[in-house]
């Protein structure tokens, strides 16, 4: 297949060609960052393929490291493995992991990521010490959280840290904490400027004045012989304020490493009519659109709809869609003049509002031998309540020994938890039917005949049908690549992680969940399943909710560059049989 990429700009190549040791880049959307950053780091690599230093590439989110991991490696062959992709939050735990010992800290640190967790560490501690707290401890955890993100002091954040010390134990905030500790050290600032010889941040819009220290720690000081670094960002597009993002921090490094400055502002990426679409949910949402209307875009695009009979018919009409796409490339009215048309199939996305919207798509994708690669976040997996409950006691019984565990379960079952309660317990303090219906799984000697009683439950729910459907291909999956040994609770609930979180490096067209999709794009997606309780999710009743789901669907319109196809079933398969479907409310903003 041709190239699908955009040769480089004129800006975009002097970034690249550049020899300061610092430089700050203003990229707006659609502007070719990621291309600009992966083609720096393949020249830095190439001059200096006699030596031995390496690049650290440090990006926002994990996907957004797997993805330039995964691209410098089709690139650059051998050479990517001088490079290390990482958050800033898992670089500097493998910091903690390889000499955290030097400063205190245990050589397998628990790290504290859920609040129940640290709620429970915090009330033992001021217990230990004689205090307590009369109101709500997880706005404590709030404060300290947003005290750390910017640097300052707050009360309780020297108990807190004393607490964590006491378990040798770090919560998020802490990591970025003791990387600093030991970067501040000369032995590791040595070792540091022994081992990379360039340092990139994208997204450096979103760096926290913490993020920001433990950078230039690592870096090295100002007017110094410092690591030389580039700072990739847009500040117009800061969306984690709440987290303690400062975009300032840009421009503040600019000013002490005294770095070049370059700016991106030619939209390579976005297509005229899905800007326009996305514009009009933006709109209604009261969102600043993503970008500029007085941008020129050099593809127009293209937006389509599709209405199926059912949702086989319309799983069979995306699949035949994306075989066209793969064979014969995007249509000719959606490119950029000059652009090639062809697009492998990892540059394809089918989403859902959920998992099991996606299910009668990856039956056709497989019948038409398309490969397929799935993805979805924890909470947009199964819809129904029973179900998730049927997640939660797996991981109990996964681990019945750990108080997180029964937490889970409890909080799934929306009940109460003693620290004697057992799973059977749990489901038996709540009045509602269907938690009762999954009494007989407590019992179950092993994994296989959880599933046998699992398939003879009777579960009143609209969603029930569906979520089964997904539990059964994810034991199927699992029961299939595992012999009869392997095949415990605790393995059982790793490959549902590991099925979630889907494999970035494997080839196929991603079907994944909008939320997985957040950060990413794609020359064409599909969304299905767009009906009323499908998206907008039928749990969404307040206004607020609905806005939420609204945002959801933003985020799935923005994640093409050149089509979009929005499809629907007119029936749908329930527990209660076939149903007649109403169409999303959101498909009346985007089709005029």
């Amino acid at each position: 297949m041709a190239d699908v990429g955009i040769r480089l700009s004129e800006a975009q190549q002097a970034i690249v060609d550049s020899p300061e040791k610092a430089i700050v880049v203003s990229a707006g959307a659609g502007s070719g960052k990621t291309e600009v950053v992966s083609h720096r780091i393949e020249r830095i690599l190439r001059d200096s393929s006699e030596e031995d230093f390496r690049i650290l590439a440090v990006s926002y989110t994990v996907r957004a490291a797997d993805a330039l991991r995964s691209r410098l490696e089709k690139r650059l062959g051998g050479l990517h493995r001088r490079v290390d992709a990482e958050t800033i939050h898992s670089f500097c735990l493998n910091l903690l992991r390889q000499f955290g010992t030097r400063i205190g800290l245990p050589a397998d640190p628990e790290i504290l990521t859920r609040d129940e967790d640290r709620i429970e560490l915090l009330q033992y501690w001021l217990a230990e010490r004689g205090q307590s707290y009369a109101g709500d401890l997880s706005s404590v955890l709030i404060e300290l959280d947003s005290a750390r993100a910017a640097r300052r002091s707050t009360e309780y954040l020297d108990l807190w840290r004393d607490a964590l010390e006491s378990r040798g134990a770090v919560d998020y905030p802490a990591i970025l904490d003791k990387a600093l500790e030991l970067l501040d050290s000369s032995w590791m600032r040595r070792h540091m400027r022994r081992t990379y010889g360039q340092v990139v941040v994208d997204e450096a819009q979103n760096l926290t004045p913490a993020q920001y220290a433990v950078l230039c720690s690592l870096i090295g000081v100002p007017d110094s012989n410092y690591i030389d670094a580039m700072l990739v960002g847009d500040e117009r597009q800061s969306i984690v304020g709440f987290a303690g993002a400062d975009p300032e921090l840009m421009n503040r490094f600019e000013r002490e490493y005294h770095a070049r400055r370059f700016s991106l502002n030619e939209n390579y990426r976005s297509a005229r009519k899905i800007v326009e679409v996305a514009a009009r949910v933006a709109d209604r949402l009261a969102i600043k659109p993503s970008v500029d209307d007085t941008v020129e875009f050099a593809a127009s695009g293209s937006v389509n709809f599709f209405e199926a009979e059912d949702e086989v018919k319309e799983g069979s009409f995306v699949a035949d869609w994306v075989k066209r796409l793969i064979e014969q490339g995007i249509d000719e009215g959606a490119a950029a003049p000059g652009e090639s048309r062809g697009v492998h199939p990892e540059e394809i996305a089918v989403m859902g509002r959920t998992a099991a919207s996606l299910r009668f798509v990856k039956s056709a994708l497989s019948e038409r031998g398309i490969e397929w690669v799935e993805g979805s976040a924890e909470d947009d997996w199964l819809e129904s309540q029973p179900a998730r409950v049927v997640v939660a006691l797996i991981n109990f019984l996964s681990s019945p020994s750990h108080r997180s565990a029964r937490r889970q379960l409890a909080d799934a079952v929306d009940v109460t938890s003693e620290s004697s309660d057992g799973p059977g317990d749990l489901l038996a303090k709540s009045a509602s039917p269907e938690m009762q219906a999954l009494l007989p799984l407590v019992d179950s000697h092993n994994v296989d005949e959880f599933f046998v009683r699992l398939r003879a439950l009777d579960i009143k729910n609209i969603a029930w049908r569906s979520d089964l459907a997904q539990l059964e291909e994810a034991w199927s999956r699992f029961s299939d690549s595992t012999d009869e040994a392997g095949r415990t609770y605790s393995n059982f609930r790793a490959h549902i992680t590991r099925h979630q979180r889907g494999d970035i490096q494997k080839p196929g067209v991603r079907v994944i969940t909008i939320h997985k999709a957040q950060g990413r794009e794609f020359k064409a997606v599909a969304l299905v399943a767009c009906n009323e309780g499908q998206i907008p999710d039928f749990r969404a009743r307040e206004v607020e909710a609905v806005k939420a789901e609204m945002r959801a669907f933003y985020v799935a319109l923005s994640r093409a560059t050149r089509q979009i196809l929005l499809t629907r079933a007119k029936t749908r398969m329930t527990n209660y049989g076939s149903r007649r479907t109403q169409p999303s409310q959101f498909l009346a903003i985007v089709r005029i």
